[in-house]
């Protein structure tokens, strides 16, 4: 990284300084009125019809969120809405591509949701919020800093006034969107995170989501524990993941209108709901009592399953959410069972709470692919060491497990299924979604089928080149000649015997890391690019200019992310 003058030092430390307060104070106004606002409303709802059977209070506070998500959803042109992923894909673009209405209005939606009694989360949209507004905040400002400062403050600020937990915000953007770290992106991304907690805690007066018992345990106890139970949490965090997988696939094997789906999600949650109103919501009441042991083995088996299913549901029938509220929930209910389990067969003395906070973190960390941000949760939220190392082998073990049999993380399978493999870094979206034509040159010579040897040595010599294009009398492509395929070759020879018919090429539609791949084998001057659809030679291009567009993607990515 060069050194600076002090003019631009004191350039970069103000902005980022005044970058992180502002996207820290924003983020904990937006994180603490999404909460506020969703408790709001739920009183209000039970409030006034709280004399109603369960499955009518659902129904009703279902139908009309169903009926608002819908009106934002019509809002937003591709009618997708944008979550965790789609911060994690456009942090990876090198160019902008957010969609800053897509991205407000799916903040909306998921308090709508949320509001109206769905089992969905509040972080995954929060998330997203902070990206779309760090980025706009880029556009509106004139302060030339990389994209990663904007999103990641803005990702951390969320975090970090979500949980109470400021540490576990600024790990998570690097963690989990930005997936690498810059000297350059940190003081703004710290700052961000700090402020949106300092005003969480002192002006909204809440630091922590969760009021987590502290007791005294056996370390060595729990660590054996939780280290035969790791596989189990990441065996759950799987079937939760897979589960909203197949719900996502069966909706779209349902030909009915999107209205009957939507009725179809609302019926399934209200009979959930009248059963197990527990699972509803974002379900902080739930852990709460978990922690508290009001519940019996078969309850918790109960909350388990009912969750994992009504989170499906309302995530791929009508409404909209993040999948990181619901996976707490289900990992707490693992983690009761596994210690209510073992108390029961006497091989522990009692109900461990230190086990509810290790499937919390496991499975919630096997979900998002972050056990380092996992476990620096689980020490902010609880005030204790002790409980990092009570969860520090089950989470390792879970994501490990979950690696290795599911993929890195719910987020990037969820993109891989959209046909994007964001394990190959920035520099493989960028060879995978841009298109070879805009790197090829259109001054090539071509030659006709019918000419003879001595036209195209005359073509050749007085262009300084030693292979053409040969095309037939309607200009299509027919393949390519060279200067040693005509060597000694009489000059009144027509070229026909001569062309090269199977020449290497490359179809217009093809994106760089296609043109990569073929060029690899091939040897040559250039290689023609032809419009499949007509058999035209719409361009060349050569082995440098692929390389060469290779490597200046690469240099401009180093120097964002090593800086």
């Amino acid at each position: 990284m060069p050194l600076l003058s002090v003019h631009d030092t004191l350039k970069y430390l103000f902005g980022s300084i005044f970058i992180g307060v502002l996207l820290g104070a924003i983020g904990a106004g937006m994180a603490n009125s999404f909460r506020h606002g969703i408790v709001l409303i739920t009183n209000l709802e039970i409030h006034l019809l709280r004399s109603l059977p369960l499955f009518y209070f659902y129904f009703i506070t279902l139908s009309v969120s169903a009926i608002f998500v819908n009106l934002v959803k019509k809002k937003i042109q591709n009618s997708v809405f944008h979550g965790v992923a789609d911060s994690i894909y456009f942090a990876h673009k090198s160019r902008d591509c957010v969609d800053i209405k897509t991205g407000m209005l799916s903040t909306l939606a998921a308090f709508i949701s949320a509001s109206g009694g769905a089992s969905v989360g509040q972080y995954g949209p929060l998330v997203h919020f902070g990206t779309s507004f760090g980025v706009l905040l880029k556009r509106v400002v004139r302060i030339d800093l990389s994209s990663d400062l904007f999103i990641g403050a803005g990702v951390a600020a969320a975090i970090s006034a979500g949980f109470g937990a400021p540490i576990a915000g600024v790990l998570f953007a690097h963690e989990v969107i930005l997936r690498h770290y810059s000297h350059t992106s940190i003081l703004a991304i710290a700052t961000a995170s700090g402020v949106a907690y300092a005003i969480t805690q002192y002006v909204f007066g809440i630091s922590m989501v969760f009021d987590f018992p502290q007791h005294s345990f056996d370390l060595a106890s729990i660590i054996t524990a939780s280290l035969f139970s790791g596989p189990l949490f990441g065996a759950v965090a799987i079937v939760y993941m897979n589960s909203l997988f197949y719900f996502a696939s069966l909706a779209k094997k349902i030909k009915a209108p999107e209205v009957y789906k939507i009725l179809i999600g609302i019926l399934v949650l209200s009979c959930i709901g009248s059963l197990l109103p527990d699972v509803m919501g974002l379900g902080t009441h739930t852990i709460t009592s978990i922690f508290d042991a009001d519940y019996g083995l078969m309850m918790l088996i109960f909350i388990l399953i009912a969750k994992i299913i009504a989170t499906s549901v309302s995530l791929n029938f009508g409404f909209f959410g993040g999948v990181f509220s619901p996976a707490l929930l289900v990992g707490a209910s693992t983690g009761a069972i596994i210690a209510t389990i073992l108390m029961k067969f006497g091989i522990l003395p009692h109900f461990e709470y230190a086990l509810v906070v290790c499937g919390m973190a496991a499975v919630t960390g096997s979900v998002i692919g972050a056990p380092i941000t996992m476990l620096i949760l689980v020490i902010e939220l609880t005030g204790s060491y002790i409980y990092g190392l009570a969860t520090l082998v089950g989470i390792a073990v879970s994501v490990g497990f979950t690696q290795l049999r599911f993929g890195a993380s719910y987020f990037d399978v969820q993109l891989d299924r959209r046909g994007i493999n964001i394990a190959e870094g920035r520099i493989g979206l960028y060879l995978n979604e841009t298109p070879v034509l805009g790197f090829c040159h259109t001054n090539f010579k071509t030659i006709y089928s019918s000419d003879i040897v001595q036209t195209a040595r005359e073509v050749m010599s007085d262009h300084e080149c030693a292979e053409l294009i040969v095309i037939s009398e309607n200009n299509e492509f027919i393949g390519k000649i060279d200067a040693i395929s005509i060597l000694n070759k009489e000059p009144t020879a027509e070229l026909e015997g001569y062309i090269d018919k199977n020449c290497v090429r490359i179809h217009d539609t093809a994106c760089l890391s296609d043109a990569m791949t073929i060029a690899s084998d091939f040897v040559g001057e250039f290689i023609p690019i032809i419009d499949e659809n007509q058999n035209l030679v719409v361009g060349v291009i050569s082995e440098n200019a692929l390389f060469a567009a290779y490597l200046n993607e690469q240099r401009k990515i180093n120097e964002t992310e090593k800086q």
